[in-house]
């Protein structure tokens, strides 16, 4: 009996997503990668123009409102925690952008749809407003599409440190360490030279700077990356040099697969190492080493953080000097070569502070 007092039916209340939820989702990305565009490029006003307008216009679409003029202002008053002044053509660009996209929307939702009779079958057309397509195909290319997103991406990945090495194809920059990197490619090249070399892996490439100067020395190069930021930086840097002998591996370097660094004349393995002894520690680093040199026929150009480096490392002490210490660590990890001091060259500790590395080439006897 007492089951006939409940109801026949429950009834479930169905949840839809809030209409608003699309439209915030599209300006709070906006503003957070217009901010980045904008910090970055901030002294180059006519690429900001380019940068910005295409976004623009897409979230003036989404949004269908004319409250996305007040977007511009968010992106300004953020970057100016960066940067000391915004110029206003990107400004312009963006207000402008995001005026088309909320006008054309407004136009689109009240253009009046013709009735349809119901279809006899469920496929989609094959070709939709072939027109259009004809039209667009002439005026955006999918390499010019390819070139904007991969800017905004090397923008993001790069932000807010800037570049590591002074790579010249890249988009314009101070590299925290072209100094550094100049230096030691002008004493890596003599030895390149008189050791012949005609093939070259660059272990920890980073943005692929010493890989692309090894190309364009006429050296075909594979630059190992494992960091996802850098290895893309890597492969647009390569792209926009015009290299065709210069390839990128994204691949972060363990103690299980250093077996598939491909085989080659030269290697470069520069500030690598103090990872590999932080991350696995001094004998697995060791271990990789000792594999790493036997995937080199000819030299292998080293460096490393050395004393300067925090304990978190994991460093062994070296004594009586860095100097010494990482020489005679060379000639017994390297079997049948010959270390050669390459002098000092500036670098960075930890905490940011100008510090000097050894550079060694271990050249094989």
């Amino acid at each position: 009996m007492a089951i006939r007092s409940y109801s026949r039916y429950i009834a479930a209340r169905v949840l839809y997503p809030s209409p608003l939820l699309i439209p915030a989702g599209a300006a709070l990305i906006y503003v957070a990668s217009l901010t980045v565009i904008v910090v970055q490029e901030w002294n180059e006003p006519k690429l900001l123009v380019v940068a910005c307008f295409a976004p623009s216009v897409l979230v003036g679409l989404v949004v269908k409102r004319f409250s996305a003029l007040l977007l511009p202002l968010a992106v300004i008053a953020i970057s100016r925690l960066w940067v000391p002044l915004v110029d206003e053509d990107p400004i312009v660009a963006m207000l402008g952008g995001l005026l088309v996209g909320v006008v054309l929307a407004r136009v689109l939702e009240r253009t009046p749809r013709p009735a349809q009779a119901e279809p006899e079958q469920t496929d989609a057309r094959a070709h939709r407003w072939p027109r259009i397509k004809r039209v667009a195909k002439r005026l955006v290319t999918r390499e010019g599409i390819d070139s904007v997103l991969d800017h905004i991406r090397f923008r993001i990945d790069t932000f807010p440190h800037g570049v590591y090495q002074p790579v010249q194809s890249l988009p314009r920059g101070r590299a925290t360490r072209g100094g550094g990197s100049e230096s030691r490619w002008e004493a890596i090249l003599p030895v390149v030279r008189e050791q012949a070399v005609e093939s070259a892996v660059d272990i920890g490439a980073c943005e692929g700077y010493f890989s692309i100067m090894l190309g364009e020395a006429g050296i075909p190069t594979i630059a190992l990356e494992g960091a996802p930021g850098a290895a893309r930086t890597a492969m647009l840097a390569v792209r926009r040099s015009g290299l065709e002998d210069v390839g990128v591996l994204a691949l972060e370097l363990t103690p299980s697969n250093v077996v598939a660094v491909p085989a080659s004349d030269c290697t470069v393995c520069l500030s690598i190492w103090h990872h590999f002894v932080r991350y696995y520690g001094l004998d697995a680093a060791t271990e990789m080493m000792t594999t790493i040199w036997s995937r080199t026929a000819k030299v292998l150009f080293f460096d490393t953080g050395e004393n300067e480096m925090t304990p978190d490392y994991g460093l062994p002490e070296m004594t009586p000097d860095a100097r010494s210490w990482l020489s005679a660590y060379l000639a017994e990890t390297c079997d049948r070569s010959r270390v050669e001091h390459l002098g000092t060259h500036a670098a960075f500790d930890p905490s940011g502070r100008p510090v000097e590395r050894n550079l060694f080439a271990v050249i094989r006897v």
